[in-house]
């Protein structure tokens, strides 16, 4: 007998013309899993990372060093504090293991910025860079002369990323300027931290508002800086003209947070933690099975009608038909779905539950009656069962480098992303940056 995914292949191939068209997309595919002789994207690129104590900069140029920029680390002669910082205490060669993993394809060099040497080594830098990330307080670098008020007129084409906890204008940033950056604090205050933890009613400990896992806020202003820092180049190369980038962290933080707002808005009610619920859909969540946790997520109203048969709890079918039955400002009304929901899954393994998602998927497949409903469901796994899958494994997510394993998103059959090395000495590179860009000694 045939599996469920020969089934679904072998209908879909019945298509004329389909086989053929699949042969050439799986050509395109086979162009996706190896980086070997070719280009990089960003390989006439020069990025200076002059982060300090602060992983959002050094992760913003970890973007860059992927696609080939040539990314200087610049650190003052004792190393950047951020070098410490790790989880458990674990150090390898006296590294922390997040800093390693942001060393990637980086050059190492050592900067005194408070003496005018350095400053005028970065300055000579600069002029030749087309980004430069910087987290310093706001004013800091431009009081030492290589802000970007200076550095804009040696270089009109420099693309100024500056990340810091509140930016660098309003009262606030003026009044908090000398605060520190941390991650939970940039949690805190984008207002998604609110939100993140199970229901206020349930009792202690669970009704507390819980972080959003390791750095979550460092990654996301992050990509804000990266995405910025990569628009301004073009706009750079395409009219000559460089400009400032500013990245409040709290503020990357809370673009995660536009539609419960909204909401808000809309019912005039504030949009508390919802546990295992959601403000959009329902049921979308993790619900506990017999060997672990399950994620369920129903898009349609045809969706939710084919979880219901699968899970055997047609019979609450019309009280819950449509989206707005289900999407509602009674919070009760709500947890009693979940609870329905929670029970009916209860009952079985993942292995089971994920075979009757399959086989009714199948059906529906075929039959135009069933409506084309298919929920979505997966199970949970940890971050160690994930780098074992072989789906991952496959594509090649995941680089080791020793102790350290390295996730490396997308891929692209041209110019792929690619670790190539990691480094951490303090100023290893100093004399080939040094004579290749011939600063002062």
């Amino acid at each position: 007998m045939k599996s469920i995914k020969e089934r679904v292949y072998s209908r879909y191939l019945q298509k004329k013309g389909v086989a053929r068209q699949l042969s050439a997309w799986q050509e395109l595919l086979g162009k996706l899993i190896s980086a070997e002789g070719k280009a990089e994207a960003l390989d006439d690129m020069l990025v200076l990372d002059v982060s300090y104590a602060n992983f959002s900069g050094t992760i913003a140029a970890s973007f860059f060093a992927e696609a080939g920029a040539e990314v200087i680390k610049v650190e003052p002669p004792e190393g950047d504090p951020a070098r410490v910082m790790t989880p458990f205490g674990v150090h390898v060669d006296g590294v922390g293991i997040p800093y390693l993993m942001e060393c990637r394809n980086k050059r190492h060099i050592t900067l005194d910025l408070e003496e005018e040497k350095g400053r005028e080594n970065l300055k000579r830098l600069a002029s030749k860079a087309d980004i430069l990330i910087e987290t310093f307080a706001p004013g800091e670098m431009d009081a030492w002369g290589v802000g970007y008020r200076q550095l804009k007129e040696m270089n009109p084409k420099l693309v100024y990323i500056a990340i810091t906890p509140y930016g660098h204008y309003t009262e606030k940033a003026k009044e908090m300027a000398r605060i520190p950056w941390s991650d939970l604090t940039s949690q805190a205050e984008s207002g998604l931290a609110a939100l993140v933890g199970d229901l206020p009613d349930e009792p202690e400990p669970y009704n507390w508002p819980t972080r959003a896992g390791f750095l979550a806020a460092g990654y996301t202003s992050a990509v804000a800086a990266a995405c910025g820092g990569l628009v301004a180049s073009f706009f750079a190369r395409r009219t000559g003209q460089g400009q400032m980038v500013d990245i409040a962290a709290a503020d990357a933080y809370a673009s995660c947070v536009g539609f419960p707002p909204t909401i808000g808005y809309i019912w005039k009610k504030p949009r508390y933690r919802y546990g295992t619920l959601d403000y959009g859909l329902c049921p979308y969540g993790f619900f506990k099975c017999k060997d672990g946790y399950v994620a369920v997520a129903c898009f349609r109203d045809q969706d939710f009608r084919a979880a219901l048969k699968i899970l055997g709890l047609w019979k609450i079918e019309e009280d819950w038909r449509t989206l707005l039955d289900r999407i509602t400002d009674d919070i009760e009304k709500v947890k009693e779905l979940n609870h329905l929901v929670e029970e009916a899954v209860s009952k079985f393994t993942y292995q089971e539950i994920s075979e009757k998602f399959a086989r009714y998927a199948v059906k529906a497949a075929r039959s135009k009656w069933r409506g084309g409903g298919l929920p979505v469901t997966t199970k949970m796994i940890s971050p160690r069962e994930v780098t074992e899958q072989e789906h991952w494994q496959v594509r090649g997510t995941f680089a080791r480098f020793g102790v350290v394993t390295l996730p490396v998103t997308g891929k692209m059959s041209r110019t792929p992303l690619r670790v190539k090395w990691l480094s951490t000495k303090i100023g290893q590179d100093n004399d080939y940056i040094y004579e290749k860009y011939n600063l002062k000694r």
